[in-house]
C-alpha cells in the first residue's frame, strides 16, 4: 500500500493545486467547508475523479477546526455532495467516554448510512485508545457482506501528547479480523520524523496536513528546514499559492509516497 498525502486547504487553493496538476488523488475534506461551497467542491471532485480513477475522498467532521464534531447529518450531506468514499465517525478529542456517548447517539444512523466508516479512537492514554479501538469494532462492526474495508483515523494529538502513533497503528493491524485495513493519519504532529515512520507502516494509506502549505506561506522550505508545526493563523484567507507553498506540497507528496 503506497501512502498518499492530502493537503488541507480552502477550496480556491485546492482548485489551484488541481489546475497545476499537483492536487493528487487522495483528499481529506472538511465537512463545514464543503457545505459552504457545495457546487465548487462537487465540480472539483468530479474533475479529480475524471483525471484519476483511483481517487479517494475522506469526509472529516471538522472537529479540529470547529472544536466540536459537526452533526453526523451534516457530515453525510457533505459526503453526498462530494460522493465521498467514507465518512469520519463522531468523536471528542482526547476523551473516550464522551466519544462513546456521541457514537451511541448516532449509532443507528452510522450503521444504516451507505458510507464506509472511518472510526476514530479517542482517549487520554494509550490504554484508553486501545480500549476505544476494541469498543468501536464491537459497536460499529464491519459489514462483510458489503465488502467494506476496516478504516481508521488516528489523530495527531496522540503523537504530541504520548510520543508516537506507532503502537496504535501496530495494534489496529495486529488485532483486525479482516484483510482490508486502511489507516489514515489525521494531521501532521509536532514530530515530522515520527509521522513519516508511521506513514510507512503496514496498513497506513495516507496522512493529511495544512502544515506544508502554512510553512510555504511563511517561506519555509520543507526540504531544507526542519519541519515545525505552525499555527495556521490567517492561512485560510490566503488568496493564491506562492511558489514555496507549491514546492512544499510537491516535496511532501514525493516524500510520503517513498
Amino acid at each position: 500500500m503506497q501512502t498518499r498525502y492530502s493537503p488541507i486547504a480552502p477550496i480556491h487553493l485546492l482548485e489551484e493545486l488541481f489546475s497545476k496538476g499537483i492536487l493528487g488523488n487522495y483528499l481529506l475534506l472538511l465537512a463545514h467547508d464543503v457545505l459552504a461551497h457545495p457546487q465548487r467542491y462537487a465540480s472539483l471532485m468530479d474533475a479529480m475523479r475524471d483525471s484519476n480513477e483511483h481517487s479517494m475522498v475522506i469526509m472529516d467532521n471538522s472537529v479540529v477546526e470547529l472544536g466540536v464534531a459537526m452533526s453526523l447529518r451534516d457530515v453525510i450531506k457533505a459526503a453526498d455532495i462530494t460522493s465521498a468514499n467514507c465518512i469520519m465517525t463522531p468523536d471528542v478529542l482526547g476523551n473516550f467516554s464522551r466519544t462513546q456517548a456521541v457514537v451511541e447517539k448516532w449509532k443507528t444512523t452510522l450503521i444504516e448510512c451507505h458510507y464506509p466508516l472511518m472510526r476514530v479512537p479517542q482517549g487520554s492514554s494509550i490504554e484508553d485508545l486501545l480500549r476505544c479501538v476494541e469498543w468501536l469494532r464491537f459497536t460499529l462492526p464491519i459489514d462483510e457482506n458489503l465488502g467494506d474495508p476496516e478504516l481508521w483515523g488516528i489523530p495527531r494529538w496522540i503523537t504530541n501528547k504520548l510520543g508516537s502513533r506507532k503502537s496504535l497503528v501496530e495494534f489496529i493491524g495486529r488485532t483486525s479480523d479482516v484483510e482490508n485495513v486502511g489507516i489514515h493519519l489525521l494531521g501532521m504532529s509536532q514530530n515530522f520524523a515520527d509521522d513519516m515512520v508511521c506513514a510507512n507502516m503496514p496498513n497506513v494509506m495516507g496522512i493529511d496536513s495544512a502544515n506544508p502549505l502554512v510553512a510555504g506561506l511563511a517561506d519555509l522550505d520543507f526540504s531544507l528546514d526542519k519541519p515545525k508545526h505552525l499555527d495556521r493563523g490567517d492561512y485560510w484567507n490566503t488568496p493564491k499559492l506562492t511558489p514555496m507553498m507549491i514546492s512544499n506540497v510537491e516535496y511532501v507528496q514525493k516524500y510520503v509516497s517513498g
